[in-house]
């Protein structure tokens, strides 16, 4: 028996780590509260096969998170846990859930709390009290129901030394059947991109771990998993060069021997801090260049220049690092002369790998709460094909029976089409057919139980 069991419903997309239950795990363990972790993504269960594990746990709460994309199979697991013992408290969190708590609560007669915004502290308080029977009226940073109404409670501050937080706890799960090892190393973001929500979940001030704690989790996992590669996810891992300065010194000064990638602006990197970064062990930098002509990068909230693009690909090819580059289509200002310039921009910079993605309009960005102050319209509302892959809003200067045939001819000039081996999941970005599902389908005949 546990009190808490935490779950990260599954998702599309590379596998990784899911970090934010793993502090969650932490600060619950830290405090003395039990608790378990199932990630559907590295075995998605049956339905009797978690109903088998839910029944030997017998948790108290049961905290699900979840993205825009995999809510409505987050709601679905919900659902379950509430048949399989309708007194287990529910909660959710995540960005989703947090940018549209009064409208999840209302429709979702399962779920009993959304925890909004950064969840530590907010779900630590509420365990506590729901585990001693005390009231909850009045945490911060929690939206539920009373009497008959949605209250959405004053939020919560944000954490303001992220060191404060215990280190993730990674050994709940079996970190050896990631591919990439994930760790944070900043949260908050001062940009503001139009189709982004995450200065929304953690604020606009970027706050930094230490470098010497960043470097210290990496040695324990280097020395403990072994991972073939550590990815660092924060906003803007180069936000700061005295920072990415002293966590390389840091990295080099104990000898740890590991390759790691990151993802950062473009304006935010300069030659020296790259071939430093190469020398303490960096393999890939990701940059989020989104389209090659400067009026659109404007419109999507983007404040650097092409030169800058240019510049920052040019600095990490003879820095001797691996360069991957995002894009995104179907933006406000564009026509087929803007995605012209973006496809000889593509071609002219030495990056090593292209990822495309097309608008989306996830809640709590400018873009979902305002489409039509960008010239954007909201065509499809059905959250399992919020993907960045699936075309879901449309530009009224440049419509779909315009867009779609140039996107398509894109699409082949870049060899972004199937071919024998690769099949990109963009070209079927009108398609509407396939969605995640919650459950393994249950193997005809054969009773399986859960190995605990």
């Amino acid at each position: 028996m546990v009190d808490i069991l935490l779950i990260s419903p599954p998702f599309k997309g590379l596998l990784r780590e899911p970090v934010g239950l793993y502090y969650l795990a932490g600060i619950l363990n830290s405090k003395g509260i039990s608790t378990a972790l199932i990630d559907f993504n590295i075995e998605l269960p049956t339905r009797s096969r978690f109903r088998e594990y839910f029944q030997h746990l017998k948790p108290k709460i049961a905290g699900v998170t979840s993205y825009t994309f995999n809510f409505s199979v987050a709601k679905k697991i919900v659902e379950e846990i509430k048949k399989i013992n309708p007194k287990t408290i529910t909660v959710m969190g995540g960005v989703h859930a947090s940018a549209l708590p009064e409208e999840i609560l209302k429709s979702n007669s399962a779920l009993d709390f959304i925890v909004v915004g950064e969840g530590e502290v907010t779900f630590l308080e509420l365990c506590r009290r729901i585990l001693d029977g005390e009231t909850v009226e009045d945490v911060k940073g929690l939206a539920q129901r009373k009497d008959g109404k949605i209250v959405v409670n004053s939020p919560r501050e944000l954490i303001n030394n992220l060191d404060d937080l215990p280190s993730p706890n990674r050994e709940m799960l079996p970190v050896k059947k990631y591919p990439v090892a994930s760790v944070q190393t900043s949260r908050g973001c001062p940009y503001n991109c139009i189709f982004c929500n995450i200065n929304r979940f953690y604020g606009k001030r970027i706050r930094l771990r230490d470098p010497k704690r960043v470097a210290e989790e990496c040695s324990v996992l280097v020395k403990t998993y072994k991972p073939d590669k550590i990815f660092f996810f924060g906003d803007a891992f180069t936000f700061k060069t005295d920072w990415v300065e002293e966590f390389c010194d840091e990295i080099l000064r104990r000898r740890l021997k590991f390759v790691w990638g990151c993802e950062t602006r473009v304006d935010n990197v300069d030659l020296p801090m790259l071939k430093k970064m190469r020398k303490a062990g960096c393999y890939e930098i990701q940059y989020g260049i989104d389209y090659g002509d400067e009026n659109v990068l404007k419109n999507l909230g983007k404040d650097f220049s092409i030169t800058a693009i240019s510049d920052s690909v040019e600095w990490a090819k003879e820095a001797r690092l691996t360069v991957d580059a995002f894009f995104i289509f179907n933006v406000p200002g564009e026509d087929e002369e803007t995605m012209e310039n973006t496809f000889k921009l593509i071609q002219r910079v030495p990056v090593d790998a292209v990822e495309v993605n097309l608008l989306t309009p996830y809640p709590g960005t400018a873009l979902w709460a305002n489409p039509e102050s960008f010239g954007m319209k909201i065509i499809d509302r059905d959250f399992d094909y919020y993907t960045t892959k699936k075309y879901v809003m449309e530009n009224l200067d440049f419509p779909k029976s315009k867009f779609v045939p140039a996107f398509k001819t894109l699409l082949k000039r870049l060899n972004l089409v199937p071919t024998p081996g690769y099949y990109p999941e963009i070209y079927d970005f009108l398609e509407r057919d396939i969605k995640l599902p919650a459950w393994k389908e249950e193997p005809f005949g054969v009773k399986r139980l859960f190995r605990l």
